[in-house]
């Protein structure tokens, strides 16, 4: 007398979700400034707000304030970087390419050929970064101009960084 239906059920699978970024993975950044960082002004532009995922357009220029030796911009040495609390939480590198000579000329704007032109609004685990306020920032990276005998001795790796801007990730 008793009515049990037999029919087979299936557990119900959630949907599948996106857990969002905290921005962990991104390795730090060495900013190591280098002879020509007190003579120019990296200057950044985007939209102050994006989607999280979303690729973001960015603009990068050098504004030369006082004339300096002729640097080589390298492209695997730049960057755009979205820096959350204490940290950098995504990160668009150059690639890898030629670099690009780059004379230091008072008065001058400069295009920053080597760094990346967007970044996808991802953390460096792939997955999309959490909503909230960010900053970000552009890193020329750039050596000496082996044929520019008056920065003699100032050979290695250095970085030109942007004052970082406000960026919200709805």
């Amino acid at each position: 007398m008793t009515s049990a239906d037999d029919t087979p059920t299936r557990a119900t699978t959630a949907p599948s979700r996106v857990v969002p970024s905290t921005g962990t993975g991104c390795p730090p950044t060495s900013l190591a400034s280098g002879p020509v960082t007190s003579q120019v002004v990296v200057v950044t532009t985007s939209s102050t707000s994006a989607p999280a995922g979303s690729v973001l357009p960015v603009k990068t220029e050098i504004v030369v304030l006082s004339d300096g030796p002729r640097v080589m911009a390298r492209p695997q040495w730049s960057a755009l970087e979205v820096l959350g609390p204490g940290a950098v939480v995504a990160r668009a590198v150059g690639s890898a390419g030629l670099d690009v000579p780059t004379p230091i000329t008072r008065g001058t704007t400069i295009p920053a050929q080597t760094v990346p032109t967007q970044i996808t609004l991802t953390g460096c685990d792939g997955a999309p970064l959490t909503p909230g306020t960010y900053r970000l920032r552009a890193l020329v990276g750039y050596g000496s101009d082996a044929l520019n005998n008056s920065v003699a001795g100032t050979t290695g790796a250095f970085v030109m960084a942007s004052e970082p801007v406000d960026l919200t990730v709805t």
